[in-house]
């Protein structure tokens, strides 16, 4: 039996080995994806954004104050003013805004500096153009910019109102950006203060879905020894399902390892090459291969089960990319979940692909241990389980019809 099942083992190594396609996409896809959603992502991940939308400012008043206002307005983080504090109609600047491709656009009406000092107003000087294209968080962030470039400007007014002998340095000075506070980030062992960067999303999120992708070297080879009678031998011989089942999942499983590793090195050496945020594991190895292996028998599992009920390639691919695109859509590996509403948010939980995502940031993030990451790891063993005992089922009744 050991002598058929290492024979088995070589033979799967041998067929891996010489599907150029296979490789392609266990091993090029995940670090291009890792490399392009690294990049892509990191100004999201970023505590200062490098984002700058393009915003117009006009004013149909230069008082002292309207001045004021725009001033501090373009002080705003995130946005790049491409006009001038000029005497424009907010009807002027509109072309302006489709010329100039620009998402945001104020004008500072006649009557500001009244209105803005007066204890009392239900009359807006302020007009806000908004381009429909626009993204809803930069429009709350332009917003809210313009709401505190007011209010800091009516502030200073009644600051001078009460005490007319204060400068304008001590008027700045009161509105100073000092920080009050400093940052540090949840963990197992207390804080850190190490922020979460995007490439700790990209590397576990881009490697779990590779890795479900095994299914595509799995199938070949069993539609392979369909068409060549290889299982009817298999089964003369008396070689159990399980036998087959296990050499099956032996090669992959090493495969799968490789890949972790390689992709651990992508994130921790190469993607910093790039421009990138270096990778950062604040968890232990024996955390880090207990998911990795998990992951993998999963993985393994759902594809042994698919190509067990397919009868082509082609039904294999089909299927199994889709379902591949669906749970990772779905577990937060294409779109991170903390951006997803909160009802999919909860849905994520269907995914075996959620599973093992949330357990690697868990451990890259959280230095969770392994009594934290039990129910994830036990949801991905038990799929796994489940998925082994339907092929195995199937494979068996397929081999005694064989004799």
């Amino acid at each position: 039996m050991f002598r058929g099942l290492g024979a088995s083992i070589k033979k799967e190594f041998l067929l891996v080995s010489r599907d150029i396609h296979a490789l392609l996409v266990l091993f090029a896809m995940p670090l291009l994806f890792i490399l392009i959603m690294s990049l892509a992502m990191r100004d999201a991940f970023a505590e200062k954004s490098q984002i700058h939308v393009k915003a117009l400012v006009s004013c149909e008043e230069t008082t002292p104050s309207a001045l004021e206002f725009v001033k501090k307005l373009k002080q705003s983080e995130g946005f790049e003013w491409v006009g001038s504090c000029v005497t424009a109609k907010e009807s002027s600047f509109v072309p302006l805004m489709k010329t100039e491709e620009t998402m945001f656009g104020v004008s500072v009406q006649k009557g500001f500096e009244q209105t803005i000092f007066a204890k009392e107003s239900n009359t807006t000087k302020i007009a806000v153009v908004i381009n429909p294209e626009a993204n809803p968080y930069m429009k709350s962030l332009f917003e809210g910019s313009i709401q505190r470039s007011a209010m800091e400007v009516s502030l200073m007014h009644r600051m001078s109102a009460l005490n007319p002998w204060m400068s304008l340095q001590e008027k700045e000075m009161a509105f100073s950006s000092a920080p009050l506070y400093h940052t540090a980030y949840l963990s197992e062992d207390g804080v850190n203060k190490e922020r979460p960067t995007s490439v700790q999303q990209s590397v576990p999120a881009w490697l779990i879905f590779s890795m479900f992708f095994i299914i595509i070297p799995i199938s070949n080879t069993f539609i392979n020894e369909r068409r060549l009678g290889t299982l009817s031998r298999l089964a003369t011989m008396n070689m159990s399902v399980y036998a087959l089942i296990l050499s099956k999942i032996t090669p992959y499983f090493l495969i799968n390892q490789v890949q972790f590793l390689l992709m651990l090195l992508v994130g921790v050496y190469l993607v910093p090459l790039f421009g990138g945020d270096a990778l950062v594991i604040h968890g232990g190895a024996l955390e880090l291969m207990a998911v990795s292996s998990l992951v993998s028998f999963a993985s393994i599992s759902y594809a042994i089960t698919l190509a067990s009920w397919v009868q082509t390639t082609e039904q294999a691919v089909t299927i199994g990319g889709v379902l591949n695109i669906i749970f990772a859509a779905v577990g937060g590996i294409m779109v991170p979940t903390f951006v997803m509403p909160e009802m999919m948010q909860h849905f994520s939980v269907v995914s075996p692909m959620s599973w093992g995502l949330e357990s690697f940031l868990g451990i890259f993030l959280h230095q969770a241990s392994l009594r934290e990451l039990l129910p994830n790891m036990a949801a991905l063993a038990l799929f796994g389980l489940v998925l082994l005992g339907i092929a195995a089922v199937r494979l068996n009744k397929e081999m005694k019809e064989g004799l």
